[in-house]
C-alpha cells in the first residue's frame, strides 16, 4: 500500500546524475512465469528508447538496466504492480509494491516520476468501515486492498448489561444521552480522519437502531460519502466476516458506478457524442490523445501490432505505420498498450466486471469517455 505522504517523498528525490523510473504490471494470470516482470521491464524499456529524444536520458537508462533486472531477476512476484526508482550514483533505490495493476513503462529524467503512484491513489480512493455499537466502536480504512484498524471508540453507557432491563423513562433517557454522546465521539473521529486521510466512500455497520441513529446525526460531508449500512451480529461474526460485507458494499458501489460509466460512453458512442466503444476506434482515440477515462473489460486481450517510430497501435497487422510509415511489429497485447497509452496523456483508467464487463465485452471490450 502506498500512502500519499510516502508519494511526496518518492516526489522530491533529485540527481542531475538522472534518476530511472519504472513500473512494471504484474499480472496475476503469468505468476506461474518467473521471468515476467523482467520481460515487461526489458519491454518498456525498449519503448522509452524508441521515444527518448535525449541521449544523456538512454545512457542513464542503460547504466540502471542491469541493477533492476538483477533485482527482478531474484523477486518473487507478489501484488499486482510495481514501481522502481534507481540512481545508482545517487544512491537511490526505492521500490513500491502495488496491490493494483499499472502498465509497463519506464522514464527518466532528473526526478523520479510519480505521475502513475499519484494516479494510483485517485483511483483507488480510500474507503472506511464503521462498525457501531451503543457503547464501541471500530473504524477501519481499506486502501489498494489493504485493510487497517484506524481507531477505536469506547464510551461508558449505563445500564448497558443490567438485568431486568430499563424500566424507567428517565433511566432510559439517561441512557440515550450517553449513546449520543458515544456516537458523537465516533462522528468526531471519522471527521478527523477525513480531514487527515479523505476518503470517497463510508459504510456503517452494526444493529440496526444504532446504525440509523449514526448515519441520521452525519454531517456534511460525511452523509455524502455514505454508501450503504449493513447489521452485524456481534455475538457470532468475526472480524474478517465483518469487513467482508462491507467490501460487497464497496463491490455493489464499484459496479453501479461501472455500469453509469459504460452507460454514458456507450450512449455517447451511439448518439455521435463524446465517446467510443470497439478495439479499433477506442485504440485510435488513445494514440490521438483523446481519452478522458478509458473502459476496460476484465481480462481482455488482443494481439496487433505497433509502429516501432511513433508508438501507433492497431488490432490485426500492418507492415507500415499509417501515421508515419515506418516499420511495425507484432505485439501479444494492445490493450496493455492502450492502457500505457492512456495513463501517459492523463487520462482515467477504469477496469469493469460483471454486468458492465458483459456489456462492455458484447461492442468490443474498450471504450473511452472523450475530452473532445
Amino acid at each position: 500500500m502506498i500512502s500519499r505522504k510516502e508519494v511526496e517523498r518518492l516526489a522530491t528525490l533529485h540527481s542531475e546524475e538522472g534518476i530511472l523510473s519504472a513500473y512494471i504490471k504484474v499480472d496475476p494470470r503469468l505468476r506461474y512465469e518467473p521471468s515476467q516482470p523482467a520481460v515487461k521491464f526489458k519491454g518498456a524499456l525498449k519503448r522509452f528508447a524508441r521515444r527518448a529524444k535525449d541521449e544523456r536520458w538512454l545512457a542513464v537508462a542503460e547504466r540502471e538496466k542491469d541493477r533492476v533486472l538483477s533485482f527482478l531477476e531474484g523477486w518473487d512476484a507478489s501484488g499486482r504492480g510495481l514501481a522502481i526508482f534507481s540512481c545508482e550514483p545517487a544512491n537511490i533505490w526505492e521500490v513500491v509494491h502495488l496491490g493494483v495493476l499499472v502498465p509497463s513503462w519506464v522514464s527518466v529524467d532528473t526526478t523520479t516520476n510519480t505521475a502513475l503512484l499519484v494516479q494510483v491513489l485517485d483511483e483507488y480512493p480510500r474507503f472506511v468501515v464503521a462498525v457501531v455499537q451503543r457503547d464501541n466502536a471500530s473504524i477501519y480504512i481499506a486502501e489498494q486492498r489493504a485493510v487497517e484498524k484506524a481507531a477505536e471508540v469506547q464510551s461508558h453507557v449505563p445500564g448497558q448489561h443490567d438485568k431486568g432491563g430499563w424500566a424507567q423513562a428517565r433511566f432510559q433517557r439517561h441512557i440515550e444521552f450517553h449513546v449520543e454522546r458515544h456516537l458523537n465521539k465516533v462522528i468526531e473521529e471519522l471527521h478527523q480522519l477525513y480531514y487527515d486521510r479523505p476518503f470517497n466512500r463510508l459504510a456503517v455497520g452494526g444493529t440496526e437502531e444504532t446504525v440509523n441513529e449514526l448515519v441520521k446525526m452525519l454531517p456534511e460531508p460525511l452523509s455524502r460519502r455514505v454508501i450503504g449500512t449493513f447489521s452485524v451480529d456481534f455475538k457470532h461474526q468475526t472480524e474478517d466476516e465483518v469487513l467482508e460485507q462491507a467490501r460487497e458494499l464497496l463491490h455493489e458501489d464499484e459496479r453501479r458506478s461501472e455500469r453509469q460509466l459504460v452507460e454514458q460512453l456507450v450512449d455517447a458512442a451511439e448518439s455521435g457524442g463524446r465517446g467510443v466503444v470497439g478495439i479499433d476506434d477506442t485504440v485510435r482515440a488513445v494514440f490521438e490523445g483523446r481519452v478522458h477515462v478509458l473502459a476496460v473489460a476484465e481480462g481482455i486481450t488482443k494481439e496487433g501490432s505497433a509502429c516501432q517510430n511513433c508508438d501507433y497501435i492497431a488490432a490485426g497487422d500492418f507492415g507500415r505505420c499509417p501515421a508515419c510509415g515506418e516499420e511495425a511489429e507484432k505485439i501479444p497485447d494492445i490493450v496493455e498498450r492502450a492502457v500505457e497509452g492512456a495513463y501517459l496523456t492523463g487520462a482515467h483508467v477504469e477496469t469493469v466486471f460483471g454486468e458492465a464487463r458483459e456489456w462492455l465485452l458484447a461492442r468490443g471490450g474498450l471504450g473511452a469517455v472523450l475530452r473532445y
